[in-house]
């Protein structure tokens, strides 16, 4: 055999290793679908049409939105970096306002592009405590859409990839007093419906659009998403016409199918297999609570910098000893367990349902060990993973389309960007096309690529030169 990928993913799946990382089906330890192969067909008699929904998958999508709360839900398979980008597309035209959060994915800053829409900022709280972006505050939103009175939407993310809620229900009541639509990338809160340890969804609150990663935390294989829609100020027929097209045509019915086992798994069994896995997660917490070097967050954190509320279910580890990316290297290499994201400041272990005791007591066992060998290292000052507030110059679509090229980061202070640069993880762009380039961005660029953050968008392989208007 010749198949390099198709080999080392076995390899993969036939190791020791433990996923603490995504798909929320942990590798098969939740939903296990059979004859997937043979299941996967095309829109043949009696199957519907994803982009027409009239037969079975209109009834599997009805019966997803009422698992989920929600009025009308919509299936997804290109992830929900697509809902994110149709949801926009179908909301706002070319040259109308959309207020967005600083802490949104590049798949917002794509809906920019693709839709012609014109950026005003919110930025996030910072938790001042672990250095990190945090919650949008009711304050901050208010605000902006009071300077911008003309928006059609303000879309955040709740929750953030470390777990912070902001109060979205607030945050609805102030978007809808002003006639525009709130837009809520969940993408990793699916799992908060099923049990009230988690903080209330987005849906539950007020939110007119909400899109969820079923495959973050939930067991459903990876690009299984789904959009939800509550209210009446959506578009429905021009989201359903948007949805199509950022779609593929031909949209897999094992991901279609994945969700509605998925869904069918809530109903019956969810309720029980959430209140096992919430006594998991409380076990870890209290196993952990004496980590000396090692700091893992928790809803202490609610109250604080407007942090609304917390996630339990994210591990996040941080560290004022080690660069965590080390961390990962050391669980990954010595202990066989494999983290969803590691960077400088902080690593991230993604939990869900389908995880066991037994990789549960595996990561707490590793992360006593890891923080007892830190008793003897000089702590060290965190990079900073707080963006500065971009200087938008021209829009993001006139910015991707116009003429570029290529300069020396150093040279390239007052420049306007015709590129994302985004530090990955998490994936917030540091720069999107039609910001300026501050001697901030260009010195907090250079502490990133200095402590080995894996940087996306910058052409040259040694992140000297970025793409710049010309």
């Amino acid at each position: 055999m010749n198949a390099p990928l198709f080999e080392k993913l076995n390899t993969y799946k036939d190791s020791d290793v433990y996923p603490f990382h995504m798909p929320g089906h942990k590798m098969g330890r939740g939903i296990d679908i059979k004859d997937v192969f043979a299941m996967d067909i095309t829109e043949i008699d009696g199957f519907d049409n994803l982009h027409h929904a009239e037969g079975v998958i209109d009834e599997a999508q009805k019966m997803c939105a009422k698992t989920f709360g929600a009025e009308e839900s919509f299936f997804i398979v290109n992830g929900s970096s697509s809902g994110i980008i149709a949801a926009i597309m179908s909301i706002c035209g070319d040259g109308e306002k959309i207020i967005i959060a600083r802490n949104s994915h590049k798949s917002v800053m794509d809906g920019l592009v693709l839709s012609g829409a014109n950026p005003s900022y919110v930025m996030p709280e910072i938790v001042e405590e672990y250095n990190v972006f945090g919650a949008v505050s009711t304050e901050e939103v208010e605000k902006v859409c009071n300077e911008n009175p003309e928006a059609k939407a303000v879309i955040i993310v709740s929750p953030t990839f470390e777990g912070i809620v902001s109060d979205i229900d607030s945050i609805a009541n102030i978007v809808h007093q002003r006639n525009m639509l709130l837009i809520v990338d969940s993408a990793h809160g699916p799992h908060m419906h099923f049990n009230s340890y988690f903080p209330k969804t987005a849906i539950e609150c007020g939110a007119d659009i909400v899109i969820e990663s079923l495959h973050k935390t939930l067991p459903c294989p990876t690009q299984a998403s789904v959009l939800h829609i509550s209210g009446t100020r959506v578009n429905r027929e021009r989201l359903k016409k948007c949805l199509a097209m950022v779609q593929t045509s031909s949209p897999s019915y094992i991901f279609m199918a994945a969700i509605d086992k998925c869904r069918d798994y809530l109903d019956n069994q969810g309720k029980t297999d959430f209140e096992s896995y919430v006594i998991r997660l409380k076990k870890f917490r209290e196993d952990t609570k004496e980590l000396k070097n090692l700091r893992l967050m928790d809803d202490s954190i609610v109250g604080k910098n407007n942090v609304f509320d917390y996630d339990l279910g994210k591990l996040v580890f941080f560290s004022d000893s080690i660069n965590c990316i080390e961390i990962g290297d050391i669980l990954r290499k010595k202990y066989k367990i494999e983290l969803e994201m590691s960077c400088p400041t902080h690593c991230i272990a993604m939990t869900s349902v389908s995880d066991t005791q037994d990789g549960f007591d595996r990561l707490r066992n590793a992360i006593i060990d890891i923080d007892k060998t830190l008793d003897t290292i000089e702590k060290r000052k965190n990079v900073s993973f707080v963006f500065p507030k971009p200087v938008v110059k021209v829009s993001p679509r006139i910015a991707f389309y116009s003429k570029s090229t290529d300069v020396c980061l150093k040279d390239s202070i007052g420049e306007i960007s015709a590129e994302y640069v985004i530090p990955y993880p998490p994936g917030i762009p540091l720069i999107s096309p039609g910001e300026k380039i501050t001697a901030q961005i260009v010195n907090t660029l250079d502490k990133y690529i200095n402590d080995n953050v894996n940087i996306i968008g910058m052409k040259n392989s040694l992140l000297e030169k970025i793409s710049v208007l010309m």
